[in-house]
């Protein structure tokens, strides 16, 4: 049977969806690309936080684990857990509120970008939505938000104010900086690791201005590739931060509308794309803000296309986007922030196998000037973000999937030289080989102590995850499967939890001997 095409509002017929019942593998591959080979024992479509709490009692009492989807987008289906309770909010909260006596946005899990977007436009608003329309808030926010102009603005993350979670016992509590407050910082950038149900977000907004887009268009090649990349790079950052927004695409030029199958037709040329994009209120501001690219001439041979300024809506933008590849295409996304202090020339020659040596037609880059410093005491999300760049290698021929991997294995194991992390909505807990760590050391230690005080019983596993990509950083390899080293693992995961407690005692210590005004921080 062919898998189901995705919309963003499907319906069953039940709240409940057992294995057998054809509603439930329509639910299971309710994605924008393939699902992946595991079956949760029951699938639970919530309509509000007491649904929320059935679904958790009932896998406290099936004695089993926990996983949440919101929309789907994360390429290698990480929530679908084997045999686990697959808990779906596609329904839960779907609605955008704002009150305009706090200027605040609220929503549901599940509300997609492009439906905040709808309303922000409505009420003149500015609140930063990602770039992709049908992704959903939850994974968006949870991941840490890669937003429009997060240059100036910081991550999406960092404008939410307040969230209502379930917590694994079933309580329904309300987390801000000052309530829950661990368990606040906890949830903003931990992604799929993170141990509760987020039914409702608030999230701050600012005053709309009028968006301004521009176009670069390259053919890019092993020949210049450095000469290119370093001129656009370069350009970025030139550009002021403030209210600019910077993207760099690489793919194959679809030439043949109709083109199917995995091959790289012969003769393929690659195309690097820029999508520059501020928030200006004039043209000659927006002109400005975005002057660096202007200077072309050493990378004027190159150049396919060239738009001028334009303004532009959000809706437009979004609409511009796609929700995935389509039914059935698996996807397997490869990320690295990359090092700061590591030189272009460098980053570049190390990254080029895998911006470049793309294995199939709809195989894709994606290049983001992030210039983040995230605040480690306010977030979870806590690796210097410089530049994120990420291959997605796409397939449609189950049989390749083998040799695919290996593909990613050697450009992405040689990545981990220049990079600081990966951005944690890539991180894979199911093939592990280059995953990397998606927060610092002294995060993840307190992130863990949170996370026991919270789901002592371990009701969400996927943080899991976490500890196995910082000793794979580590050069533990090998040390992801088998009983052996699941308690390798597992030791590892005390280790890091008893450095935290340590960390904790220390503290607290040195403040009950030394001055009135010594500070407990275990992420310091």
């Amino acid at each position: 049977m062919a898998p189901p095409e995705y919309i963003t509002h499907p319906e069953y017929s039940s709240k409940v969806l057992l294995r057998g019942n054809p509603e439930y593998e329509r639910c299971r591959e309710m994605n924008p690309s393939a699902a992946g080979p595991r079956y949760p024992r029951e699938i639970h479509l919530v309509e509000s936080a007491a649904d929320v709490k059935k679904a958790l009692n009932r896998a406290t009492e099936l004695r089993t684990t926990v996983s949440v989807r919101s929309s789907g987008h994360a390429a290698q289906s990480p929530y679908l857990v084997q045999d686990g309770i697959l808990i779906d909010t596609t329904n839960l909260n779907r609605r955008v509120d704002y009150d305009e006596a706090t200027a605040q946005i609220s929503f549901g899990p599940s509300c997609r970008i492009s439906e905040v977007a709808e309303k922000l436009s409505e009420v003149g608003r500015f609140f930063p939505i990602g770039h992709a329309p049908t992704v959903a808030m939850a994974g968006y926010l949870l991941g840490g938000g890669q937003g429009f102009f997060m240059r100036s603005l910081g991550a999406a993350a960092t404008f939410v104010t307040r969230m209502e979670i379930v917590l694994p016992t079933g309580d329904i509590v309300l987390a801000d900086y000052e309530h829950y407050s661990d368990l606040f910082w906890a949830a903003r950038g931990s992604g799929l690791g993170f141990f509760g149900v987020v039914t409702r977000f608030w999230g701050k907004t600012i005053p709309a201005k009028t968006p301004w887009q521009r176009t670069l268009e390259f053919e890019i090649n092993h020949d210049n590739y450095e000469t290119l990349l370093t001129w656009a790079i370069e350009a970025g950052r030139a550009t002021p931060k403030e209210h600019t927004d910077l993207n760099m695409a690489i793919a194959y030029a679809q030439d043949d509308a109709d083109a199917t199958g995995d091959e790289v037709p012969p003769g393929a040329c690659l195309h690097l794309t820029l999508l520059l994009y501020c928030y200006a209120d004039t043209e000659a501001e927006a002109q400005t803000m975005l002057g660096a690219y202007d200077q072309v001439d050493e990378v004027q041979d190159f150049m396919l296309d060239k738009q001028p300024i334009q303004k532009c809506t959000f809706e437009e933008v979004l609409a511009a986007g796609e929700a995935g590849p389509g039914p059935g295409t698996r996807v397997h996304n490869n990320s690295i922030f990359s090092d700061p202090g590591c030189s272009l020339s460098r980053l570049l020659e190390t990254m080029k196998p895998a911006l470049l040596d793309l294995p199939t037609r709809q195989s894709n880059v994606y290049i983001y000037h992030c210039d983040q410093r995230p605040d480690e005491n306010k977030t979870v999300m806590s690796l210097p973000q410089d530049l994120y760049l990420t291959t997605a290698t796409v397939w449609t021929d189950p049989k390749r999937e083998s040799g695919l991997r290996q593909h990613i294995r050697e450009r992405y194991e040689r990545a981990l030289s220049v990079a600081v992390g990966m951005f944690v909505v890539d991180l894979d807990p199911n093939w592990e080989d280059v995953n990397a760590r998606v927060i610092t050391d002294t995060a993840l230690q307190k992130f863990l102590l949170v996370r026991e005080k919270y789901d002592p019983q371990g009701l969400f596993p996927a943080y899991k995850a976490f500890v196995r990509a910082d000793r794979n950083v580590r050069g533990l390899k090998g040390a992801f499967n088998g009983a052996a080293n699941e308690a390798a693992n597992e030791a590892a995961e005390r280790a890091v939890t008893g450095a935290a407690r340590d960390a904790l005692d220390a503290a607290a210590n040195a403040a009950a001997t030394g001055p009135a005004n010594a500070a407990v921080n275990v992420s310091a």
